[in-house]
């Protein structure tokens, strides 16, 4: 009985030590984003998710760097913006999410 005891009481313990990691985890701020491309290459979304509202800044750049399209979203913490590529050129971009929480880069290829 003195075993079974001691098991759970370590078992509540260790629960309450990963609950507090977890929440100390989302006071930070974390989010992750997605470029998913239509069938036929005219669009691509781009999916945000965060467990935090921030300001996000989506910029994308071609491959020689000049930044084709940037726009914000505002007071959200999930979503998804759609990006019309029916008449940009062949080519390697890449996708810039800047939030309260990182700058992350995703690049993709476009072929029309």
């Amino acid at each position: 009985m003195k075993k079974i005891f001691s098991v759970m009481i370590a078992m509540m313990m260790s629960a309450a030590v990963f609950a507090g990691a977890n929440d100390n985890e989302a006071a930070k701020g974390k989010s992750m984003f997605r470029v998913i491309a239509n069938n036929n290459a005219e669009l691509y979304k781009v999916i945000y998710i965060a467990n935090k509202t921030s300001k996000v800044k989506i910029s994308i750049y071609d491959e020689d760097g000049a930044m084709v399209v940037s726009t914000v979203v505002k007071g959200v913490e999930d979503f998804m913006k759609p990006f019309r590529f029916k008449r940009m050129p062949a080519g390697t971009y890449t996708v810039v999410v800047r939030d309260g929480f990182s700058v992350t880069r995703k690049t993709f290829e476009h072929k029309p």
